[in-house]
């Protein structure tokens, strides 16, 4: 395999200088135009720019394994600043780029859309989600598929409530969705099955990643026709492809059986005012998936580290 050539430590500190690509709650992201394979991920509890720039002169970044088989999740390849509670936390990281559009209707740090702004967003997003073709679906599943083989899950917010838009990446370009944020497998916590095999990697949540807007206003929009007509087909393209991949909702980190993960699915297409006569379809259509095991399980690999999240799930 090709050895990477990272970024030098000017190039990082040239592109922390700049306005970021992103930001959350917990780190902002600054895309490194001089070297445009990769973003540098910064904790928001790092040292400011100056006391940084003259650390990592001195201490220099540590090169991150691949363990994802050259796969891009926006992962770090090289990290700075670990925290000796937790040697897999860093203050710093350097990140693969990972081309596409974020599908958060609303952004961090910016300010709240007015609803009819929101509304303008989903439905224009909508409508791009359901213009990808089928292989763009079948990519991200088989991502699922692979991340659940390595112990790793796509990200959450509110602890595990939701899988954050700002999560997946939208590309109209390449016409591929792509997971941007990633967690190892979460076993010592109350509530969670310790003998989990999926994380969040499942079509239930993978579905309130590519809804847009759908927990958002949601009493102002979810009684809008075309905006109904949209998530209705937008969850038959989810339905269809974990059918086609072979991956159901039993065995991630919410507990219980297929008759369970039905209740759940009653519950989301409730709230998005899905028609009944396609939400029962759509939840017998689950209900009969048999889980197809794709990737081999490797548990034994270098722990990533990454700059964490402070949410429970994160």
């Amino acid at each position: 395999m090709k050895e990477r050539v990272l970024p030098s430590i000017d190039e990082v500190l040239f592109a922390m200088s700049e306005e970021p690509l992103g930001m959350g709650e917990e780190a902002k992201v600054f895309k490194i135009h001089t070297n445009p394979n990769y973003t540098v991920r910064v904790s928001n509890v790092a040292p400011d720019l100056e006391e940084l720039s003259q650390k990592l002169y001195d201490e220099k970044f540590t090169p991150q394994k691949d363990i994802f088989a050259g796969r891009n999740y926006a992962q770090s390849v090289a990290y700075w600043g670990t925290d000796k509670d937790d040697p897999t936390n860093a203050l710093v990281t350097i990140n693969l780029y990972s081309p596409g559009f974020s599908m958060e209707i609303h952004k961090p740090g910016r300010k709240m859309p007015s609803s009819e702004e929101a509304m303008m967003k989903t439905l224009t997003l909508s409508k791009a989600v359901l213009n990808m073709p089928d292989s763009a679906i079948d990519q991200i599943y088989d991502d699922l598929h692979f991340l659940s083989s390595r112990e790793y899950s796509i990200d959450v917010g509110n602890c595990g409530l939701f899988s954050n838009t700002g999560n997946i990446l939208y590309s109209a370009v390449s016409k591929e969705f792509r997971i941007i944020d990633i967690q190892p497998f979460i076993r010592n916590r109350v509530g969670i099955p310790q003998n989990h095999t999926k994380g969040f990697n499942t079509p239930l949540f993978l579905a309130r990643g590519l809804i847009p807007g759908a927990y958002g206003y949601a009493e102002e929009h979810s009684k809008y026709p075309t905006l109904i007509d949209y998530r209705t087909e937008i969850v038959h393209k989810i339905v269809s492809g974990a059918q086609r991949n072979k991956i159901n909702d039993v065995g991630g980190y919410l507990r219980g059986d297929m008759s369970a993960m039905s209740n759940y699915w009653q519950i989301q297409l409730d709230k998005m005012h899905i028609p009944e006569k396609y939400a029962q379809g759509f939840i017998k259509d689950l209900s009969q998936i048999e889980q197809e095991h794709r990737y081999r399980l490797f548990r034994h690999h270098e722990p990533l580290v990454r700059v964490a999240g402070r949410s429970m799930y994160s």
